[in-house]
């Protein structure tokens, strides 16, 4: 499998790099947020820009961004702008969902933005092709809150999100059962084994799926989501606790 590498971040090889979400509505908070999550053991942060209350003026995002941008520091920024169908709070509006990724890809603020699979193939590969283009990396993702898809339809999920040129497959979906808890391990270490496939994060969402979140080492899931205080889906494990399992399964 392929790994990317941001800065000094190589996604895809050893430990899987761990990203806490910012779900605060306000800059203020925001930047408040961001300042405590840099105190603690992890490797990037996502903006999930749907909670944002001034999502629709692009200066608003933009002046967040750059001040968002000098906290990080080296670490990677990944901004997500999550639409309803896929358990975010944003109602797309195509025309604004495309200018938005648009200036973000442009600014040179954020390192990767993450687009859903499923928005139509108008809006993914312009994006796709300006974000390679001004050097932004590409998260596709895929979610079901409510099931564990068969295996085949992940695998050809992953498959679409590689043709449209994705430098990072996600999907997260919500375990019902021990089979579907091996579904995902499966996909993922068939996934895993092919030598010009690119990362995958594999998420399960819910408290079974608590231990897909931390087996990505051995199973080829590259990036686990965890949590400082509020969570942006079920079964987020608090940082310092997933560290401290991820340090002691590397070892």
């Amino acid at each position: 499998m392929r790994t990317v590498k941001i800065n000094e971040l190589e996604i895809g090889a050893g430990k899987p790099k761990i990203a806490v979400p910012l779900i605060e509505a306000t800059t203020e908070a925001l930047i408040n947020t961001a300042k405590q999550v840099c105190q603690e053991p992890i490797d990037m942060i996502e903006w999930r820009l749907d909670f944002f209350t001034n999502i629709h003026s692009i200066e608003a995002i933009l002046k967040t961004a750059r001040q968002l941008r000098r906290i990080l520091d080296n670490r990677p920024l990944l901004v997500t702008l999550r639409t309803k169908d896929e358990g975010g709070n944003y109602q797309p509006q195509i025309a604004e969902y495309t200018n938005i990724y648009q200036e973000l890809i442009k600014s040179h603020l954020v390192d990767l933005i993450d687009i859903e699979v499923l928005q139509p193939t108008t809006v993914i590969l312009p994006l796709v092709q300006l974000a390679h283009e001004e050097q932004v990396k590409i998260i596709m993702s895929n979610h079901d809150f409510c099931k564990t898809p068969p295996a085949t339809v992940l695998q050809t999920r992953i498959e679409q999100m590689t043709n449209f040129g994705a430098d990072i497959a996600k999907f997260a979906v919500m375990p019902q059962s021990r089979e579907d808890l091996l579904t995902i391990l499966n996909v993922s270490i068939q996934h895993a084994n092919l030598a010009d496939g690119i990362p995958l994060v594999a998420i399960g969402m819910g408290h079974q799926g608590k231990i897909i979140r931390i087996s990505g080492e051995f199973f080829g899931s590259c990036i686990s989501f965890g949590a400082v205080g509020k969570s942006s889906a079920p079964g987020q494990i608090a940082v310092a606790k997933l560290n401290e399992i991820l340090d002691i399964l590397h070892e």
